[in-house]
């Protein structure tokens, strides 16, 4: 899939999910294979230009994280233009306007769905932003927007947004299939992605919603004319999706699932890439949180979990993970342990 000079290896990109998309998880998908494009976790533009430690952390990339989008977010009284050239200059591969947020002290004050409902000051805004980036990247880097399909049922604005923002030189759209008021609940409505492919001429649209399943991505290509599928919550508990996805979108089949040895080997990966590129205080709790996740695609590890909730350094934590793979590669039963 091409976005504007962009060209990517897989149309499956991992979306940026708010308070999971760190480099160490972005780095993780990219290895289990069949990432297209990752992104940043959504940066706030003052905070940015601020570069206030929070914000640098969620923006680190590096050449194991390519190529990479930056998510940024604001209203058109920030400096969203300003913010996206300083995120060109580290490292970004591609910028895109998060106008889909739906979490109250986004949507509500500085921006994501707020754009949704005032169309043509948000068009206005993209323009600015799209100019800045052109400028000062030589037209190398692309600008994007994710959106949902409008705030309420009253408001289904995303075919018309997609259009005027496609007009004002927007690379692509990603439309994840609920409203704003929905937040992630219901299902996600594939028709009205559909309905945005068919709003815009020549830019991809990329599906965003439901895709759980490998099967769920080509499902979702083919009834909506989609170019790309973005994966959001599935991807936390099963990294691989992606590679799976992807296989069936070029032929039809899966393969098959992970075993349990090679999951707990990739939660022990994530481990040892959260201690390279995190502090030790957010390893341990990324981890805690992220082992429920994990053990959503995983039978009998209760006592896993227990020991890496309990832990209290990541010692301990890869102690408890070795232990597990140890006896899953020697056949040895700790079900009950």
């Amino acid at each position: 899939m091409r976005i504007g000079p962009l060209e990517l290896a897989s149309p499956l990109l991992l979306a940026p999910i708010a308070g999971h998309c760190d480099l160490a998880f972005r780095i993780l998908c990219r290895e289990q294979g069949g990432v297209g494009l990752a992104c940043t976790d959504l940066l706030n533009c003052h905070a940015v230009l601020r570069q206030s430690r929070r914000t640098l952390e969620l923006a680190a990339t590096n050449g194991l994280d390519q190529p990479c989008g930056m998510q940024l977010y604001g209203n058109a009284n920030d400096p969203l233009p300003e913010a996206a050239v300083w995120a060109i200059d580290h490292g970004a591969s591609l910028i895109d306007i998060n106008m889909g947020c739906p979490v109250d002290k986004v949507a509500k004050k500085h921006g994501g769905s707020l754009l949704l409902c005032d169309i043509d000051s948000t068009v206005r805004l993209a323009a600015g932003i799209v100019d800045a980036v052109s400028r000062h990247s030589g037209n190398r880097v692309p600008v994007t927007a994710k959106l949902r399909i409008g705030w309420d049922a009253e408001h289904r604005v995303a075919p018309a947004l997609a259009r005027a923002l496609e007009r004002v030189g927007i690379a692509a759209v990603t439309v994840h299939g609920r409203y704003t008021v929905q937040l992630f609940s219901g299902k996600a409505d594939w028709n009205a992605i559909g309905e945005v492919v068919a709003a815009v001429d020549k830019i991809p649209v990329i599906g965003n919603g439901d895709v759980t399943l490998p099967e769920h991505a080509a499902e979702l290509m083919s009834s909506t004319g989609c170019s790309g599928v973005m994966i959001g919550r599935a991807a936390l508990r099963e990294p691989w999706l992606f590679r799976r996805a992807l296989r069936v979108i070029r032929s039809g089949d899966a393969g098959a699932e992970p075993t349990l040895l090679e999951k707990l080997r990739v939660i022990l990966r994530h481990l040892d890439l959260l201690n390279r590129y995190s502090d030790e205080h957010h390893a341990v709790d990324t981890m805690r949180k992220r082992i429920s996740w994990y053990g959503k695609s995983m039978l009998h590890v209760k006592s896993l979990k227990e020991s890496i909730r309990l832990a209290t350094d990541t010692n301990a934590m890869r102690a408890a993970l070795l232990e597990r793979v140890e006896a899953e590669a020697s056949g040895v039963d700790l079900i009950d342990r």
